[in-house]
């Protein structure tokens, strides 16, 4: 029976996930309720140069840039990750992104007193750098600090504080709240207080023991394994001992550039990189961004809509519960064919009632709607969205595993960027349903073809099982997969081969058998 976390561990797990991952769901959604609110600050701030103002197609293309541009900070902010965490420790890191944070709450809120909408566009970048540093250093730091039989529950707990985040920024952001042209800045206020709040307990905590042991601190990783474990000074030692060898036995990291570089490595990597691209084109970018101006443009009211944003924020969550629970009890391949074919199915559906509404002016289609998002917002709880942050690493392996990540966050990051630059412009010139059809309909289409040719079980697979996975996949019937056939038949001298190459990329037949 797996034992549960203790209540000292979980308090840290929710005190340093709402510190860190949290803001990254908040910043995901607070423009969207509350895009009215900041497209008349910024056609009042740059009507004095513009001779009155600027036409609502010029605002909308503007405005879809400033919301995308978060994702530009977050994507040097996930260049940063593993260089502060190395240089400063996984905690003082969570200070350096909290004061970013505070830093771009303030600058917010000062363009709304200047006026001066350039710095808000500035602070989007800064607090994008922020977000996505707490991202990561809260999920490598409550790593670092469970004890391994615990570590997948609590681990957990970042995306659902992701996802609380989107909740508690879809409330506050609501027209009826903080989203007026008047009140707006009180929603950075509100996210300045939450990160200093609970910012304000991480010194309470000790630092990680993986960081500690790194730096030779023998004495205070001891005492850190105490904390966090709630075991007395005997048991950490061998806690200690035991996280010493695991840090010993990763002797073989990979960049990168090895990744690319390294043709074992790039094939395996590109298929959680597909799944990375499918994820971020299923149109969850644009759900966070602007499904309240989607609503209301299928008749939904202000209120209406505002209330049906945070339903499908609280479904997101609640579905982010549940897919805790099920991902470790079904495979890997089945969940993300199954949830990306529910995702498509829904995609069309909703592409249809756009187009009828589009037609005919049914009011009843918009909440038709709401019931076809909190669907397909279930489906990708279900599947790419946690599924996302680790399919790498059981395809790559643990050596390779941070590379292989960091490649998956670059294309999250850069394909939310265009995204969610793209289609209010594209709204503007094709109309909402075609917009949506074009971008989210289509990729995920090929992106499903191809996982179901390429992408093999890795649930409780060693790297050589992942490989014998590969060649069990169905064959693409236009091409005959003739190379997979000649893998088949390649000799017992050609299977060692492969099988040393495989041991290469862990550094020694120990180091793998220590990952396995």
């Amino acid at each position: 029976m797996v034992e549960a976390p203790s209540f000292r561990m979980i308090r840290v797990a929710v005190i340093t996930s709402i510190a860190g991952s949290f803001h990254f769901g908040f910043n995901l959604v607070l423009t969207n309720p509350s895009q009215e609110a900041f497209l008349e600050f910024m056609n009042k701030t740059l009507a004095k140069r513009f001779d009155g103002g600027l036409s609502d197609n010029t605002m909308q293309n503007i405005w879809s840039f400033v919301v995308a541009i978060l994702f530009l900070g977050a994507l040097v902010g996930s260049f940063s990750i593993r260089f502060i965490a190395d240089w400063v420790g996984r905690k003082n890191g969570l200070y350096i992104s909290i004061a970013a944070g505070v830093l771009a709450g303030g600058m917010a809120i000062a363009s709304k007193f200047i006026p001066l909408f350039e710095l808000y566009i500035v602070s989007r970048i800064v607090m994008g750098w922020s977000v996505s540093v707490s991202l990561g250093l809260s999920a490598l730091f409550l790593s670092e600090a469970s004890p391994k039989q615990n570590r997948g529950a609590i681990g957990m707990m970042t995306g659902t504080c992701v996802q609380l985040g989107t909740v508690c920024g879809s409330v506050v952001a609501m027209p009826q709240i903080f989203g007026t042209e008047d009140l707006w800045w009180l929603i950075y206020a509100t996210e300045i207080g939450i990160m200093l709040c609970f910012g304000a307990a991480l010194p309470f905590f000790p630092e990680s023991p993986g960081f500690l042991i790194q730096r030779g601190a023998t004495e205070a990783a001891t005492k850190s394994i105490a904390f966090f474990y709630n075991c007395d000074i005997i048991d950490a030692q061998k806690h200690l001992n035991e996280i010493k060898e695991e840090q010993k036995n990763s002797t073989k990291k990979f960049k990168m550039m090895d990744v690319v570089i390294k043709k074992s490595l790039r094939d395996k990597a590109f298929i959680g990189v597909v799944v990375t691209f499918a994820m971020s084109f299923s149109g969850v970018a644009v759900i966070n961004a602007f499904a309240f101006e989607i609503l209301k443009d299928t008749g939904l009211d202000v209120l209406e809509a505002s209330l049906a944003n945070d339903a499908i924020s609280v479904v997101s969550m609640i579905s982010s519960v549940v897919a805790a629970v099920i991902v470790d009890r079904n495979g890997r391949r089945s969940l993300l064919l199954i949830s990306f074919t529910g995702i498509l199915i829904c995609n069309l559906i909703i592409f249809g009632l756009m187009f009828t509404f589009y037609k005919f002016g049914y009011h009843v289609l918009g909440f038709i709607l709401i019931c076809f998002i909190c669907i397909f917002t279930f489906f990708f709880a279900l599947g790419p969205g946690p599924l996302c942050y680790f399919i790498n690493a059981e395809l790559v392996g643990q050596a390779a595993r941070s590379a292989a990540q960091s490649w998956a966050s670059v294309i999250q990051m850069l394909s939310r960027f265009v995204i969610v630059t793209a289609f209010l412009p594209m709204k503007n010139q094709l109309g909402e349903a075609w917009s949506y059809l074009i971008l989210f309909v289509a990729p995920v289409a090929v992106s499903l073809v191809y996982l179901y040719f390429s992408l093999p079980e890795t649930k409780n697979k060693n790297p050589f099982e992942v490989e014998e996975a590969i060649e069990d996949l169905p064959k693409f019937p236009l091409c005959g997969r003739s190379r997979r056939v000649q893998d088949r038949k390649i000799s017992e001298q050609m299977v060692i081969t492969r099988q040393m190459q495989l041991v290469e990329d862990y550094g020694s037949i120990e180091s793998l058998s220590y990952r396995l």
